[in-house]
């Protein structure tokens, strides 16, 4: 693939005009040898495009075979993964298969090999025993937040994938924490290290403020709530321990007028889809997470992480703020504790938080809202036939005024600013899309336990 090519790409689709560092090292280490790399940086440094440039350089041409096997430890990364892929390199067939999407769509997809396949351990396994998929012609792994994989007991499953692919594989293995013991299964004989973990101007903890708020009275839920009525209206994620509290601390939030998301392991996967695209495209200000967040969250523009309760290790702390300061920007971080109640050791606090208070305070309405479109990729829909089809049929919307296109299997979901929605959803509801008829509405999220 054409470096030249790449470059544009990365400017046009991403607004980066340069790589950083940390991007450039691995790349020159990759294209100067045969050998394997480690890289270890810091969560929220640009690890993706450390990856991503290299071996979209290394594609040989129009490959009717799979050469690259990106292994994922969610699904959502596995999601974030492939658009940042097929924005860098739309030509280049790249399948996603993770579990809770339909096997037998990805079973299909795979009959033609893909040129790149970006996977969770479990789903690829699956596939590679059902002899779904052949990758004895795979020449690149990616083993991408290795030590995610390893905390969540993928070991086995990596195992049994690497032992069946082509010896002659070169290996890209990245992580956010130093690797104490990595399996047998990975030959690290012929590695080269990138470690940057050490290295101040890559880490964001230096561009991270970490407040503690002291709540006057047991009722931390008050305390939550004077909390996001003080903050400016920018995105915020809080952070509970237990899926049970982050779905107690939404409920609570939305019977208090919040315009909220909920990010939980036993939310359906459609409905974690359309959350984390409204709260990327601005429809949603705050988002309560579990530790699930703390990895599969990739959104540039977080400015405030809440840990509503205290992270149990120093390893989720880092984590959990690693969705905030990314690549070149700043955060806030607030810890929520009771007036006697120390930190942690790990946690180094810069300042005591306090709330401004007022009788009649404004709940937060974010200035964007979500249109849904019943049709998606397998209707061959695309964000140009989005954009044509809005533009074209509600003229007063501009492109820019459009953000946050996300299309999935066989719907989409775009962001508008919030005054115009109702009114382009009863507008352009009569005509068709790529000549066929089309549900609109305006997307709200509400899970099916509410």
């Amino acid at each position: 693939m054409d470096k030249d090519f790449i470059a544009r790409r990365l400017e046009e689709k991403f607004g980066i005009s340069r790589l950083n560092d940390m991007q450039n090292a691995v790349i020159e280490k990759w294209q100067a040898s045969r050998n394997n790399i480690v890289l270890y940086s810091p969560t929220g440094s640009g690890k993706t495009f450390a990856f991503a440039v290299p071996i979209l350089l290394d594609i040989e041409g129009q490959s009717l075979t799979t050469q690259v096997v990106i292994i994922e430890p969610t699904r959502e990364l596995v999601l974030q993964i492939t658009e940042v892929l097929k924005k860098l390199s739309p030509s280049i067939k790249t399948t996603p298969c993770y579990g809770g999407h339909n096997s037998q769509e990805e079973r299909k997809s795979l009959s033609q090999s893909p040129t790149i396949i970006v996977a969770t351990p479990g789903r690829l396994l699956d596939h590679i025993e059902r002899e779904n998929v052949n990758l004895q012609t795979a020449k690149t792994l990616v083993l991408d937040e290795f030590d995610k994989s390893l905390e969540l007991g993928f070991v086995d499953e990596m195992r049994q994938i690497i032992m069946r692919l082509p010896a002659t594989i070169r290996t890209i293995m990245t992580s956010a924490t130093l690797i104490k013991s990595v399996p047998a299964y990975i030959d690290l004989s012929c590695f080269e290290t990138v470690n940057l973990l050490q290295q101040e101007n890559l880490s964001p903890q230096d561009r991270i403020t970490t407040w503690q708020v002291k709540c006057n009275s047991d009722n931390r839920m008050q305390c939550l709530t004077d909390l996001l009525l003080s903050l400016p209206d920018e995105k915020t994620i809080v952070f509970a321990n237990q899926r049970d509290s982050a779905q107690f601390i939404y409920q609570q939030l939305f019977k208090r007028g919040f315009t909220t998301g909920l990010y939980i392991g036993t939310l359906e996967q459609s409905e974690r889809e359309k959350v984390i695209a409204m709260f990327r495209n601005g429809s949603l200000l705050v988002l309560v997470a579990t530790d699930l967040g703390g990895r599969g969250i990739d959104i540039s523009d977080i400015k405030h992480i809440i840990h509503f309760e205290q992270p149990l290790t120093s390893e989720i702390f880092t984590h959990r703020n690693g969705r905030t300061a990314r690549v070149d920007a700043t955060g806030d971080v607030f810890i929520i504790t009771s007036q006697e109640e120390a930190v942690a050791p790990f946690i180094t606090i810069d300042g005591i938080y306090q709330p401004n208070k007022s009788d009649t305070p404004k709940k937060k309405h974010p200035s964007r809202a979500t249109i849904y479109i019943s049709a998606g990729k397998k209707e061959k829909v695309s964000r140009g036939d989005i954009v044509g089809y809005l533009l074209h049929n509600y003229p007063i919307l501009t492109a820019n005024e459009i953000a946050g296109i996300d299309i999935f299997d066989h719907y989409s979901l775009v962001g508008v600013p919030r005054e115009k929605a109702e009114d382009i959803v009863k507008t352009i509801s009569p005509f068709k899309l790529k000549k066929q008829k089309v549900k609109l509405t305006v997307s709200v999220f509400k899970p099916k336990f509410i």
